[in-house]
């Protein structure tokens, strides 16, 4: 009797260790911000300073990006503006990230 307590104890803990790493395993690929709408309007590059693009499982593609105050504002990333401020932008990082001080 005395072992079958030890072995459904044993089985209960086995199957929370389980559960417990199989929903962190799905909360990991889990998008943490998704778009469902664009701008309408060209953000002034000026005003821009990164961006990032949106995880595939969103229902649209988008590329964030992110201004000087901290906004963010979605974009489709079907336009051209958009796919130029993306190189522009991937082009400074690489600059400003390889020089030699």
């Amino acid at each position: 009797m005395r072992a079958s307590a030890q072995t459904a104890g044993a089985l209960a803990l086995l199957a929370l260790l389980v559960l417990m790493l199989s929903s962190s395993i799905l909360a990991y690929d889990t998008p943490t911000s998704c778009c469902f709408s664009y701008t309408k309007k060209k953000i002034p590059r000026n005003l821009v300073t990164d961006f990032y693009e949106t995880n595939g499982k969103c229902s649209q593609p988008a590329v964030v990006f992110i201004t000087r105050r901290k906004l963010l504002l979605c974009s489709n990333p079907a336009e051209k503006w958009v796919q130029d401020y993306m190189n522009y932008l991937k082009v400074n990082r690489t600059v400003s990230t390889t020089r030699a001080y």
